[in-house]
């Protein structure tokens, strides 16, 4: 039996496991109705905690007929709500399995329901506890550092996010360390004065290494320190702040916010005064040249 035929059993299955929660349901997939399919829905993030979208089952439930055989992922929970490990072993019991389980209009007979039922349910708890027993795990330290000079960077200038099936959650950080279990998919690094980062859990180990952006840096050098040779500064910040640079400030005590160009920005960095040094960068993006032309700046 192909793949397209073991769906179309496949199907049959889903079915018969929905009508053992509702079995006031008794018609197909053609009658599967909106409310079904939310019912549906809300079984398998209940039984599995596995989501899935409404699309998907008018896509791929819903067809008398599938020219296309969905992903394996959405095979394996659909599977798994139906009683089997996954879309393998489904295969596999499906083509050994001799007995005619299921009438010819794709029910089982009302005393099997109930015993067919039981015996889901049941496997379905075994294999959610199985499996969030063995894919417990310790959480994994992990120290953010410069990759040129390998010194942790600060953890007021990073923002650190774990994803997990597609939710990205952000990480408290203490100093520049973090833990995050290793059952998490991959970490999202952001910061002002650093390229963006994702790496995968897996493959990490105790430290990651974020290289820095050049501008970004020497601009934060000029916000926090004293005045020294203002002709010089003026001539390097000609060089990083692009021409259509356009900077947020946002004021204390929620007062708003100020918007300077470059020309009125580059003059107070120029000429660093007190409310320089209070200046806190949030956001910073840069063009096609690497020049920066958008800054949010926090005033603190």
């Amino acid at each position: 039996m192909n793949e397209l035929k073991d769906f179309q059993e496949l199907k049959k299955r889903i079915l018969v496991t929905y009508q053992s929660y509702y079995p006031q349901f008794q018609g197909d997939w053609k009658s599967f109705s909106s409310k079904d399919i939310r019912q549906l829905i809300d079984l398998i993030e209940t039984e599995l905690k596995e989501r899935v979208s409404e699309k998907w089952i008018y896509t791929h439930l819903k067809p008398e007929a599938n020219e296309k055989l969905p992903r394996k992922d959405m095979l394996d929970i659909f599977s798994r709500f139906s009683g089997f490990a996954d879309w393998d072993d489904f295969r596999f019991q499906n083509r050994s399995d001799s007995e005619e389980l299921l009438a010819k209009d794709g029910k089982l007979p009302k005393s099997k329901q109930r015993l067919l039922a039981f015996g889901l349910v049941l496997f379905a708890v075994l294999v959610t506890v199985a499996y969030t027993f063995y894919n417990k795990s310790e959480p994994k330290t992990i120290q953010i550092k410069n990759e040129f000079t390998k010194e942790p960077v600060q953890a007021e200038e990073l923002q650190v996010f774990k994803v997990s099936k597609d939710e990205k959650i952000p990480v408290d950080l203490g100093n520049s360390s973090f833990e995050v279990d290793t059952n998490s998919e991959k970490i999202i690094i952001e910061s002002p004065y650093f390229e963006t980062k994702e790496v995968e859990i897996s493959k990490t180990d105790q430290e990651i290494l974020i290289k820095p952006e050049d501008y970004a840096m020497v601009l934060k050098n000029f916000i926090h320190s004293d005045l020294k040779d203002w002709e010089n500064r003026k001539e390097k910040l000609e060089k990083i702040l692009s021409e259509d640079l356009e900077v947020i400030l946002m004021l204390k005590e929620n007062l708003g916010a100020e918007y300077l160009n470059k020309e009125e920005f580059s003059g107070k960095l120029i000429v660093p005064t007190s409310e320089t040094k209070k200046m806190k960068i949030l956001n910073l993006e840069t063009n096609d040249k690497k020049q920066i032309n958008f800054i949010r700046i926090q005033i603190l």
